[in-house]
């Protein structure tokens, strides 16, 4: 009797170590809180310079369903203020060196009224087929200057989700790594400031309407 009572003290114990120890492990999105408002999500941005133009090149990675792994690839992207403000615009385009269009497309971010939160809406063609897609933003890490994004994409019939997050190295280069949330190699990138930085306005109205163009191909 003494002995099963012994066991079940140990046993009980040894639950209560286990569960504290699940307790205490971090979350992935630790450190990542959702901006109160439209306008802390610009001022993190325009603060911390990043509207303008980045670059980045490297080798293509089996993370996109559109993409195949093993091209050699520079890509430009670009971020800027649209709509007096209200909506940021993400572009990219990336190419081989001989000119073959990998990727290319776009992204409005937004703030939603009703969930309170910035969500995005995205398009744009990789390898020549059109892919859409739309993002959560999990939130901004000041610590680590930080901004991650929970994005889903529907390409080639299949939709997959993934997580997105981009930190600030030093004023002109930043780090992006994309993962599928099931697991798997994550695709990381640096990318180097490509000309000044900009306060986040400069948008072309014929950008803006090729976006439009591309988002009716899918209704």
């Amino acid at each position: 009797m003494k002995f099963a009572s012994w066991f079940a003290v140990v046993l009980l114990s040894s639950v209560t170590f286990i569960s504290a120890e699940e307790a205490a492990e971090p979350s992935v999105d630790a450190g990542f809180v959702p901006p109160k408002s439209w306008e802390e999500f610009v001022a993190f941005h325009q603060q911390g310079g990043d509207f303008g133009t980045w670059q980045s090149s490297g080798k293509t990675m089996a993370l996109w369903e559109g993409i195949p792994a093993g091209l050699d690839y520079t890509v430009r992207y670009g971020m800027q203020l649209a709509h007096d403000g209200q909506v940021v615009l993400y572009t990219h385009y990336m190419a081989t060196a001989t000119g073959q269009v990998i990727s290319t497309g776009t992204a409005m971010m937004y703030w939603d009224a009703e969930s309170k939160t910035v969500k995005s809406s995205s398009a744009g063609f990789d390898q020549g087929q059109l892919y859409t897609g739309h993002s959560m933003l999990v939130g901004i890490d000041a610590q680590s200057q930080g901004i991650k994004w929970h994005y889903t994409e529907t390409s080639r019939g299949k939709t997959t989700e993934y997580f997105q997050t981009r930190r600030r190295l030093d004023a002109n280069r930043r780090s992006q790594t994309g993962q599928k949330v099931s697991g798997g190699d994550p695709w990381n990138e640096e990318w180097t400031r490509v000309g000044s930085t900009t306060g986040g306005t400069g948008v072309g109205r014929g950008i803006l309407q090729r976006l439009r163009r591309v988002l009716r191909l899918d209704r």
